[in-house]
């Protein structure tokens, strides 16, 4: 591995400003732990207003308690404005500098990425935000230890060091690549089709640039309809009132803990139990990527249509899989069993 420390001498770099990308199990997880203690205090609120509805602190103590039930419960929409504005939770400094691509460590120590041990860096633009898109891919397995462990999530164009970077920030690394690796840097958008003798087809007078239908679209294999969205915020909003409510009214005691945990039992029930992953769409392949196991791709020209066939129920939950029906006559298994509403998303976009 190779690395430095702050008492070396250092070499003339360019630094940048990398926002790290967020994975969904990573996010899912963050989500999973603040609703448990959104959970919990909403518990607390609600036991006290039923045992000492009384007294005038509890009157004080639970709706604090259930304002931080509602923080937590607020998380999801809060991480979503933040990555919308910021590109990801997690913003890095790195640098392209004679020796490699640099990463800082928490200990103060820099992990360096050899130019050697580099295939190639794509940038891809068309993300939401006019943002771009990084990713690396590497000349054999053996060198993904000099990358930092929050960089190893795969993708189709290598491991994401970013998917949201700032197209200045973009640029300024592309042309640090150029400087020190000339040609191991490519914009998806800026490459050009051209005729079999390297230039532009005469057919087509004008070179089409790939840019926006080169944009990737995302379905999480839980997606839920909007139905159950509705259904799933209600519930939330019911168990918080439910709690918190008997500090405020003349409820008797009793109702609010059993119609509680009537709800809890019903979202517990009927959580998501199917593959996790995601479809990536994009104009030239439709790619089934779990979370574990290898993606499976079908690129857009072999691909007549997507169909789903029920593929059993579980816990009040009904799932599908989803197949590619190949226009040679195959049919090939995307996804064994994923949410109704994401096969459909994932078909509507596919079959459109």
């Amino acid at each position: 591995m190779v690395s430095t420390t702050p008492g070396e001498p250092e070499t003339a770099a360019v630094q940048v400003r990398l926002p790290i990308h967020d994975s969904p199990s990573d996010l899912r997880t963050t989500l999973g732990c603040l609703t448990f203690f959104g959970v919990v205090f909403a518990v607390v609120a609600g036991l006290l207003a039923w045992t000492r509805g009384g007294d005038r602190v509890v009157h004080v103590v639970a709706p604090a308690l259930g304002l931080l039930a509602l923080l937590c419960f607020g998380y999801r929409p809060f991480a979503r404005w933040y990555i919308r504005r910021h590109g990801a939770m997690m913003t890095a400094k790195v640098e392209f500098g004679p020796d490699g691509f640099r990463q800082p460590l928490e200990d103060k120590t820099t992990l360096v990425l050899p130019w050697d041990a580099v295939r190639r860096f794509d940038f891809r633009e068309g993300q939401p935000g006019g943002r771009v898109a990084l990713a690396v891919s590497l000349v054999d397995d053996d060198a993904i230890r000099y990358l930092n462990r929050d960089l190893r999530h795969k993708s189709e164009d290598g491991f994401i060091l970013s998917s949201a970077m700032a197209r200045e920030e973009a640029e300024k690394a592309s042309a640090a690549i150029e400087r020190y690796r000339p040609g191991l840097g490519r914009w998806t958008s800026k490459n050009v089709r051209r005729g079999g003798f390297g230039v532009p087809n005469p057919v087509r007078r004008l070179v089409k640039r790939w840019s926006a239908d080169q944009a990737r679209t995302l379905v999480r294999a839980e997606q839920a309809s909007p139905g159950r969205l509705f259904v799933l915020w209600v519930a939330w909003l019911a168990v918080i009132a439910d709690f918190v409510a008997p500090a405020f009214y003349d409820i008797p005691p009793g109702i609010p803990l059993p119609v509680a945990l009537a709800i809890w039992a019903l979202l517990y029930v009927t959580r998501y139990r199917g593959d996790s992953g995601e479809f990536a769409l994009t104009a030239d392949a439709i790619t089934w990527r779990p979370k574990e196991g290898d993606p499976v791709r079908v690129g857009r020209a072999d691909l007549a249509r997507l169909t789903a066939e029920p593929s059993g129920k579980q816990a009040t939950r009904h799932y599908v899989s989803v197949h590619a029906i190949l226009r040679r006559g195959g049919d090939r298994t995307l996804a064994a069993k994923v949410s109704p509403g994401a096969a459909k998303n994932a078909m509507r976009l596919v079959n459109a």
